[in-house]
């Protein structure tokens, strides 16, 4: 199990679209290790168009604006009932047997970062919102003390507080696979709103403005570089090697043999 800051303890600054949304930490946790360092406002009097961060049970909880008497957004591992993804899931597929370590660079609240390490990849996941990040980091927690999460499991995943650009920096070696989730354009009809964890995510972060260019660098330094997509979303670059497909969402897939060890090709 690992979770940590950047170097030198610095918050990264998310180069997303300008939100102007606020979010205030219950006063109960101003000497928590996550929390107290972000210096979020205290919470006893909470405004109603304020985020509402707090311990529900084990673990934090954001609460969005407007909604605080209901149960909020948190990081819950295993994120699936009934197991983790099968081999021959979009996801796992996507990056195959020949890939050995995953960088998730964009890790949001950990779920696919959770099925690659179950289908035995190692992964490292790195989120750069400190207030994501801190969700993450104690819904992980919560769940490994517990022992929902299986030791072999745990071995093969830590999460990190840092941009993916740092991450991509720090990156070198064959056989790499990076995983690339950016927040979804807004859905064209309105039917078809995302489950509610990622329309408060979204309503939180904004919208990625860097994606493209993260996954320039990905592509740079990385065997296989896997982004996933809602349907109507179009390519953040253009003409990926193979596209795999859900009922919900795909994978665009850019693939670089040269950066594959020669056991692997």
């Amino acid at each position: 199990m690992e979770t940590s800051t950047a170097s030198g303890g610095k918050s990264p600054v998310p180069a997303r679209s300008v939100r102007g949304s606020h979010v205030v930490a219950d006063c109960a946790l101003r000497d928590d290790p996550l929390v107290g360092p972000l210096a979020l406002g205290p919470g006893e009097s909470v405004p109603g168009d304020a985020f509402f961060l707090m311990v529900a049970e084990d673990r934090l909880e954001l609460r969005p604006p407007g909604e605080h008497g209901r149960a909020g957004v948190r990081a819950d591992f295993p994120p699936d009932r009934g197991g983790g993804p099968s081999a021959r899931s979009p996801l796992v597929r996507s990056f195959g047997p020949r890939i050995g370590r995953i960088l998730d660079l964009t890790t949001g609240l950990g779920g696919d970062a959770y099925r690659l390490a179950s289908a035995g990849y190692e992964v490292s996941g790195f989120e750069r919102d400190p207030v994501v990040h801190a969700l993450l980091a104690s819904g992980w927690r919560a769940a490994c003390e517990s022992g929902a999460v299986p030791a072999e499991i745990a071995s093969r995943l830590g999460f990190r507080l840092a941009d993916g650009q740092q991450a991509l920096e720090a990156a070198s070696g064959l056989d790499l696979g990076v995983y690339i989730d950016p927040m979804y354009p807004p859905p064209r009809r309105a039917s078809a709103k995302p489950r509610r964890a990622l329309q408060v995510l979204r309503a939180l972060l904004g919208e990625d403005l860097d994606a493209g260019a993260l996954v320039d660098a990905a592509r740079r330094v990385a065997a296989r570089v896997v982004v996933k997509r809602p349907h109507h979303g179009e390519s953040l670059r253009p003409d990926p090697d193979f596209v795999l497909s859900s009922k919900l969402v795909r994978f665009d897939v850019y693939v670089e043999p040269a950066r594959m060890s020669a056991r692997s090709r």
